[in-house]
């Protein structure tokens, strides 16, 4: 099961010469351009195309998911207030009883001890286990193309601008209900140690900018349609309409959103151009 890992943000390696879609909108005053990103990589890879560092460059404002992802103190105070149970309640008696032994064994191959997850929610339990896998395969979100974006706007003097915040994407899961929360948690413990396998089989993919498959890995019949709506379609939908709204106003904008969120019928692409715009593949 491939859909925790895409959950968590598209986790995928970069190759050398990776070609990630990107496109032109028209038919406002401003001209904005849409870059589809992975929120994590091996580190000293390159990623970006000579097009796409032109049109940064050229670009007066960056537009990202989340600007202060970085700020690991921030960070873990808003996982410390959402994330924390009033009282510990052991992580196993929250999963089907097959899946418990997995859960010990996984545990232990990472160093943590059995009850050190039980004072999380489920939804935070799960996240832990797979960003500690996801490390161990060599992949850091701090090597992610979001902050190596901003960390150049920073250094360009280029506004940054959030469409949200790291509370507010945390807050979705903390939102789901427990049975969601628990069918996330599973879904972690199955795909523990999985790593390194689900990112080969999404790089080629991501590489040559083929965002219907990065989306058809989302449509596999496991994300629930409250899932799907929370980290997908409201999102896309409120994207869209900032979107519309900046390209009224004159100026170049550099958007750098995950891949995923730029293919299906709820996509940004297909929500811009329902309002009116024109949205135009370049690379």
């Amino acid at each position: 099961m491939r859909l925790f890992h895409l959950v968590l943000a598209l986790l995928l390696a970069a190759p050398a010469l990776a070609a990630p879609a990107m496109w032109q909108v028209e038919g406002g005053a401003a001209r904005i351009t849409l870059y589809g990103t992975v929120h994590a990589l091996p580190p000293g890879k390159a990623w970006m195309s000579d097009a796409a560092r032109a049109a940064f460059t050229s670009a007066g404002t960056l537009v990202v998911e989340v600007a202060n992802s970085g700020d690991a103190v921030a960070m873990a105070s808003v996982v410390q207030r959402l994330g924390r149970l009033p009282a510990p309640i052991p992580l196993a008696s929250r999963l089907p009883p097959d899946l418990r032994p997995k859960l010990a064994s996984h545990m232990l191959g990472l160093g943590m001890s059995a009850g050190s997850l039980d004072q999380y929610k489920s939804w935070l339990a799960a996240i832990t286990i797979l960003a500690v896998d996801m490390q161990r395969s060599g992949l850091d979100p701090a090597d992610g193309v979001d902050r190596a974006l901003i960390a150049m706007a920073r250094t360009a003097d280029k506004p940054v601008v959030a469409l949200e915040t790291a509370e507010f994407q945390l807050g979705l899961f903390d939102a789901l209900p427990e049975s969601e929360q628990r069918l996330l948690l599973g879904s972690a413990v199955i795909d523990a140690g999985a790593a390194q396998d689900e990112v080969r089989a999404l790089l080629k993919a991501w590489e040559a900018g083929d965002v219907e498959r990065i989306r058809a890995e989302f449509d596999d019949g496991s994300l629930s349609p409250a899932l799907a709506a929370a980290l997908i379609t409201r999102r896309n939908i409120a994207w869209a309409d900032w979107l519309a709204k900046r390209a009224a106003q004159p100026g170049a904008v550099f958007v750098a959103v995950g891949a995923a969120h730029m293919a299906g019928p709820d996509s940004l692409i297909a929500l811009l151009t329902a309002r009116g715009l024109r949205v135009r593949r370049v690379e």
